[in-house]
């Protein structure tokens, strides 16, 4: 078990051998111990991300916000060193993967949308995705009331 992304205290705390679980619920709102102090939780949340998935992607799988991984990024260089480097290596699984997983690439609907890119590819890519979202055949669609839909 490694706990290099840890602070020594919790690195401590985890590697003692407990005589038994604890019973106590866990605490809500302040106070609330931090959620990503397991080394298993964050290696599989670093994997994650490396894999393709974004920080919120990855996030909500380990069952969190993205609130503990900034926080934890913030107060840990060496996580925020292996955050980076994940990051990088998710953006080059996603641009390997193909064009459907390629969110802020020139010519697709997000960079236009997101990004605000004037180019001629985005905005016809911007274009063409609002004309299949307005066509009578495309139904009902997450931007259309269920209302007008039916």
């Amino acid at each position: 078990m490694t706990t290099a992304f840890l602070p020594a205290r919790t690195a401590a705390v985890i590697g003692e051998q407990r005589a038994a679980p604890s019973t106590t619920a866990v605490r809500r709102g302040r106070g609330r111990p931090p959620a990503l102090t397991s080394p298993e939780r964050i290696a599989q949340l670093l994997a994650d991300i490396r894999a393709g998935a974004t920080v919120a992607e990855a996030a909500a799988a380990a069952g969190l916000s993205r609130t503990p991984v900034y926080n934890l990024r913030r107060s840990n260089g060496a996580f925020a060193r292996a955050l980076a480097q994940a990051q990088r290596d998710g953006k080059a699984a996603r641009r390997a993967a193909g064009p459907e997983l390629q969110v802020d690439q020139h010519g697709t609907e997000a960079r236009y949308t997101k990004r605000h890119c004037p180019c001629k590819p985005c905005r016809d890519a911007g274009t063409q995705a609002r004309a299949r979202r307005r066509s009578p055949d495309a139904g009902a669609t997450p931007n259309t009331p269920a209302a007008a839909a039916a």
